[in-house]
Parts: structure tokens; sequence; C-alpha cells
């Protein structure tokens, strides 16, 4: 199986299995998606040691940027085993490590790994068509009040903590589909939209139904999860694509949205208040206002250890729950790992937009667009809660970024801007 086999079976994995099903033995770290995650960094390394020239140039500004990154968590875990430690924070150090290593198998193999639009794409097909089902499941979910996936039993397979699935805001069901919480479940759909968008624009051979189901559905069930980080993601989606439109898409696209608004006030009373009132009162909102008053605790704890941190995943939640990962990451891996993933982020997403200015294939150049336009919201989502504690969104964000690197590779090769150990791999 080549790498683009291997990275659709993650994301199958990572978007139905749910969130809270692990291997017993393993604990937190033995969820399925991780561990092929894990198994994606091996496979990398050992097509590295098979090569007779190597392919570890600095041309691929996504590896670089992520490899920093890497080197940053390392040192904030070298730090954390310099000072003494509670067990607790010892072993929640330890599975940080394997979730650095996951996602760092998951960039690697994509970016190294995936060349050619179609090869590409095989994941991201993959993805839309999960988004859609899922996102069925959480319009069931609201519609039912019933989880549904509690009746879920995989061999090997056992539940380490309570999933529902169902949670409630104003009186409304929050559906959260296979995720862990329905901020999870918003922003996954958020992030799939602009690859969904993607195929139905471009895969014009196939049928509408087929084109233009996951978006409806995606549309649908993103406004039941009641989040705001969710609807934040999907306003960057639109900020990136929309004004690339034509203008007849875009008047298309602004009808479509006030249409969706008037279905959901007149179907469901009382929701799209809810929603508007997530911004409009967001001053007297009790999970807003934790988040601002964690700002003066982050602090405090920041300046304790701030430039590698205390160690990467040892601020634990029974501390405080901060609903801000740059917050966490400030505390845990310190000025300087923050600012790699900051740049990390950065750098895919100008990546995939230079890269698209670099070649005239509209596939190309709309998956491109596609690929920032879900980093982007990713990237977003870090603002807004914890992402790398809800392995959905962490998975979906490094596999973005990683596709950026491949898509970057075979962009460049069609260009003939090449360096010479890309020439090398590239004929093998």
């Amino acid at each position: 199986m080549d790498a683009a086999g291997v990275l659709s079976i993650y994301v199958a994995v990572l978007m139905f299995i749910p969130a809270n099903l692990t291997i017993p033995a393993l604990g937190s770290v033995g969820t399925p998606a991780l561990i092929l995650g894990l198994g994606a960094l091996f496979l990398w390394i050992g097509t590295q040691l098979s090569r007779s020239t190597s392919t570890l140039s600095f041309g691929q500004p996504v590896r670089r940027a992520m490899t920093f990154f890497a080197i940053a968590v390392l040192l904030s875990y070298a730090a954390a085993m310099s000072r003494p430690l509670e067990l607790t924070e010892l072993a929640a150090s330890d599975r940080g490590l394997f979730l650095l290593g996951s996602i760092l198998g998951v960039v690697l193999l994509t970016a190294d790994g995936v060349t050619g639009i179609d090869r590409l794409e095989r994941p991201m097909r993959v993805l839309v068509f999960a988004a859609a089902v899922v996102a069925t499941l959480g319009i069931a979910q609201f519609v039912t009040g019933l989880p549904i996936i509690n009746v879920i039993e995989i061999p090997g397979l056992a539940p380490n903590s309570d999933l529902t699935s169902i949670y409630n805001r104003d009186g409304f069901v929050r559906a959260a589909g296979t995720s862990t919480h329905p901020i999870e479940f918003g922003v996954v759909l958020a992030m799939s939209l602009p690859i969904a968008l993607h195929f139905a624009f471009n895969d014009t051979h196939k049928h509408a139904l087929v084109r233009w189901y996951p978006i409806l559905v995606i549309a649908l069930a993103i406004p039941i999860t009641i989040s705001r980080s969710a609807i934040v993601a999907v306003a960057i989606v639109l900020l990136f694509l929309m004004p690339t439109w034509p203008r007849a898409r875009q008047w298309t696209a602004g009808v479509l949205i006030v249409g969706l608004m008037a279905a959901v006030y007149v179907a469901i009373p009382g929701m799209l208040g809810t929603i508007i009132r997530l911004f409009s009162g967001i001053g007297e909102d009790g999970s807003a206002l934790s988040r601002t008053d964690s700002y003066a605790i982050a602090f405090d704890f920041f300046l304790r250890n701030p430039v590698f941190g205390r160690g990467f995943s040892t601020f634990l939640p029974q501390y405080r729950i901060l609903d801000n990962q740059y917050l966490g990451l400030l505390i845990e891996i310190g000025i300087v790992g923050t600012i790699a993933l900051v740049v990390l982020f950065f750098v895919a997403i100008a990546t995939a937009l230079s890269r698209r200015h670099r070649t005239t294939d509209e596939r190309a150049r709309s998956l491109a667009l596609s690929l920032a336009a879900m980093a982007a919201a990713g990237a977003c989502s870090f603002a807004t809660f914890d992402a790398l504690g809800f392995p959905q969104v962490a998975g979906l964000m490094f596999l973005s970024i990683g596709l950026i690197g491949g898509l970057s590779n075979t962009i460049a090769r069609r260009a003939h801007v090449l360096t010479p150990q890309d020439r090398v791999r590239f004929r093998e």
C-alpha cells in the first residue's frame, strides 16, 4: 500500500471511530488514529533509510518548519525532565511525545510520500465522504436527541471516557457526531468544507447529488453545534475562498447563506437568536469570561519557564482549562515552541498560496486555495479551544499541513524548479 492509501485509512479511522475508543492497555494514547500516525512516522523513516540518495534537503519549507517545531517540543521535554515532576505530569509528558510522533509522521509521510494531484486527492475524498457521514449522524442526533454512537463496539477497543455525543445549550441539543465535543465537531466540519467545495466545483463529471450532498449536510450540521469556534472557522474559510470566485458564484453563495439562515430561523425557533447571542452577548457569556480570566493565570505560569516551557502536555486540565491552545503552549513549550508552531502554520498557508500562483492548472490552484483555507480555519481554532486535546481537529490540522507539502512538491515538479535531491526522488 502506498502513502496515499495509508493516509486514506488514517482519515477514515480518525473520523469514523468514536474519539473515546482506545486500546485499553495503552490508555489515552491507544487511539487507532494516533497509532496509525506513529506507523506513518516509521514508514517514512524506513523509506528514507532504504534510499541510496538522501531526500532530506531543506528545499521543502513545510518539512523544515515541522522539524523546527518538533525540536522545540523535544527541548521542552528535556526542560521538564530537568525539574521534579508529579507522576501525573510525567505520564502526560510521555503521552505528549506519542502525540508529537503521530502528527510528525502524518506531516512527513504526506509531504514527502504523496505527490501528484490524483494521489493527494485520495485521502481528501475520504475526508469529504466521512464528513458527510458524520454530519448526517450529527443531524440525526439533533433530531432524535439520542447519542446513536453509544451502540458502536469495535473488538479490541474500549471507551476510556464517557462520550454521549449529546450536549445542551439554551435548551437545544448540541450534536457531536463521533467527536469528543460539539466544538470539535463543528470545527472538523468547517475544516472539511473547503475540500468539499473543491470537489463540488471540479468533479463536474459526477452526479450533482454526489458533489453537493456533503456541502448540504455540513452546512446544516454546523449551526446545530452552536459553537463560536465553528462559526469563526467557517467565516475564515469563506474569507479565503469567496474573493477568488466569479461574481455569479459569489452572489449565489450569498443567497444560499441567507437562505440557510432563514431556514434555521423557521425550522428551529430560537436557534438563530442563540447563535447570534454567542457573539453579541460574548461579554456576559460564561465560557468566554472563563477564557479571558485565564490570561493572568497563563501569564504567571509562562513567566516561570518562559523560554522552553514547563514541558509539552504537562499543564493538566485539573490546573485550569484555558480553552486557548496558544496560551497552553506558551506555558508548556515556552516562547520558542509557540513561535515555532505559529511559524509552521504561517509557512504552510503561505506555501499553499504561493504555489497556487506558480501554476496555471485550475484544479491545482483550487486545491492549493482549499488547503490554505482548511489550515487557516484550523489555526484560528487553536485560539478558541484546546485543539491539541481533541484528536480529530489535531489530526486534520497536521494532515492539511502535510498535504500542502505534497502539493508544493507536485507544483514545483511541474514548474521545473526542483532541487537536485528532489529530481532524484521523483525519478525513483
